[in-house]
């Protein structure tokens, strides 16, 4: 349902946002969260460009989030890179068709309560969660370099 792009957002957003400076080279976030160094970069120029991310220049710096993780939904992520698409029109582009069929009308009706869950789940929700047992976690950096 996401495109690979929206995917690495979330993993690059969720390591940040687990960093106890807050702050990651992209070598350092290439490694962790397992995408190229130079694709990772095309997304953090996208988060970046939508105020989600910030770099610092020189010795410590790297990129860092601009927004606190508690502030900051799993939808903005999506958004700012790779938006999820309403369906607001008849998609074949009738004239006559002023109205959704009951078949799109279903499935944006679906887009909407993924869009409303997915908006009102923060990133720092989801790495608290991610410390309860029982569930699946996130990578640790440590457990990567094992593979």
């Amino acid at each position: 349902m996401f495109s690979q792009t929206a995917e690495y957002a979330l993993r690059a957003v969720a390591h940040l946002a687990s960093r106890p400076d807050g702050m990651s080279t992209i070598p350092e976030m290439s490694r962790a969260i397992q995408v190229n160094a130079p694709y990772l970069r095309k997304v953090l120029d996208k988060l970046r460009e939508q105020g989600i991310v910030g770099t610092q220049r020189g010795t410590g710096g790297g990129t860092h989030l601009s927004v606190s993780p508690d502030d900051l939904t799993i939808l903005d992520v999506l958004n700012a890179v790779d938006s999820l698409q309403r369906i607001t029109s008849c998609p074949l582009g009738l004239p006559g068709h002023t109205k959704l069929c009951p078949l799109h009308s279903e499935v944006d009706e679906a887009i909407a309560t993924v869009e409303k869950a997915l908006g009102s789940r923060t990133i720092g929700e989801l790495l608290s969660a991610r410390r309860n047992p029982g569930g699946c976690e996130f990578p640790k950096a440590a457990d990567l370099y094992q593979l």
